[in-house]
C-alpha cells in the first residue's frame, strides 16, 4: 500500500467507471469520500469497519450542499484544504422506447453543481495559504483536479470513432451524448485543471474484485486531444469499438488518480478503447 495517499471526491460511484475508481483507490489506501442518493449501495459494497478510509455522503449531485461536504479533505479539520482529485462519473438511466434519458440534462447540471460548490468553498471555508484583511482582496485558487467521465462521438476535433460506431450514436444515443459534450463545455470554460475521460461504447467485464492490481483485460488504447483554451488539437488517435467499464475505472485510478500521475493530461480529453 502506498504511502503517498491522497484525498478523492467521488461523485457517481455506485456503478460504472465510478464505481472500479474507488475500488481500486480504496485498495490503495486513499482517503476516499463518495456522495450517494442510498448510502446502503456503498455500505453494503464497502463495510466500514472494513473500509475506514471511505466516507459515504447521502445526498443528490444536483444538491450543491451535499457536494459541499464531500470537497472538502476530511484528513485537514484545523485547516480546511480540498480535496486533491473529484471523480464526476454521474449519468441517466437509459430509455431505449424513447432514445434519451431519464435526466436530459444530469450531466449539465452537475457539473454545474460542482463549479458553484466549488466556488463557495473557496470563498467560505477553504485556507488559501494567507491572510487577508481586506475581504475583497483575491485570492489564490486552490483546487482538486476535476476527472469526469464523458464518451467518444463528440470531439470538435473530428470522428474519433469507426465510422459503423458513429452512426449507432448519431441514431440512438444523440440525447445523452449532447449531456455529455454541454458537460464539456461548461468544465473546459472553467478555470479549474481537469481531465476529460471518454471511453468508447461501455461493456460489462474486465475483472474487479476487491481492487488490486490486475491487468486489463485486453489492452487500452489512449487517444488524446487537447481541449486547453478551445483548441480542440488531437495529439494521438485511438479508434476501437468498447472496453470495459472495469478498465476505464482501472486506467483512471492508475495514471489520473495515484501519486502525482496524471499531470501531463491536465487539460486534455482522453479516449480510451479496447
Amino acid at each position: 500500500m502506498s504511502t503517498n495517499t491522497k484525498s478523492i471526491a467521488f461523485l457517481g460511484a455506485t456503478g460504472g467507471c465510478g464505481l472500479s475508481a474507488l475500488r481500486h483507490a480504496l485498495a490503495a489506501g486513499h482517503t476516499c469520500i463518495a456522495l450517494c442518493r442510498t448510502p446502503s449501495k456503498l455500505t453494503d459494497r464497502f463495510p466500514p469497519a472494513e473500509y475506514p478510509h471511505l466516507t459515504v455522503v447521502q445526498g443528490n449531485a444536483h444538491d450543491v450542499a451535499a457536494v459541499k461536504r464531500c470537497l472538502v479533505d476530511p484528513r485537514h479539520p484545523d485547516q480546511p484544504r480540498l480535496v486533491d482529485s473529484v471523480v464526476f462519473s454521474i449519468g441517466g438511466t437509459f430509455i431505449p422506447s424513447r432514445l434519451t434519458i431519464d435526466d436530459p440534462h444530469v450531466c449539465e447540471r452537475g457539473m454545474e453543481t460542482l463549479l458553484q460548490a466549488l466556488a463557495d468553498i473557496r470563498r467560505t471555508t477553504v485556507s488559501q495559504g494567507g491572510d487577508h484583511d481586506d475581504d475583497d482582496a483575491p485570492t489564490p485558487k486552490s483546487g482538486p483536479v476535476i476527472v469526469a467521465v464523458s464518451t467518444t462521438g463528440i470531439s470538435k476535433a473530428g470522428r474519433d470513432l469507426p465510422l459503423v460506431m458513429w452512426a449507432l450514436y448519431r441514431g440512438m444515443l444523440g440525447v445523452p451524448h449532447a449531456d455529455k459534450e454541454a458537460m464539456e463545455n461548461k468544465l473546459v470554460a472553467a478555470d479549474e485543471d481537469f481531465v476529460v475521460v471518454r471511453p468508447s461504447l461501455l461493456v460489462d467485464g474486465g475483472g474487479g474484485g476487491d481492487g488490486e492490481a490486475q491487468a486489463p483485460a485486453k489492452e487500452v488504447k489512449v487517444g488524446i486531444e487537447d481541449l486547453k483554451h478551445g483548441r480542440h488539437v488531437v495529439e494521438k488517435q485511438a479508434w476501437g469499438y468498447t472496453i470495459s467499464r472495469e478498465d476505464v475505472g482501472r486506467w483512471m485510478y492508475e495514471n489520473l488518480l495515484r501519486g502525482d500521475q496524471g499531470g501531463e493530461y491536465i487539460g486534455k480529453a482522453v479516449s480510451l478503447t479496447w
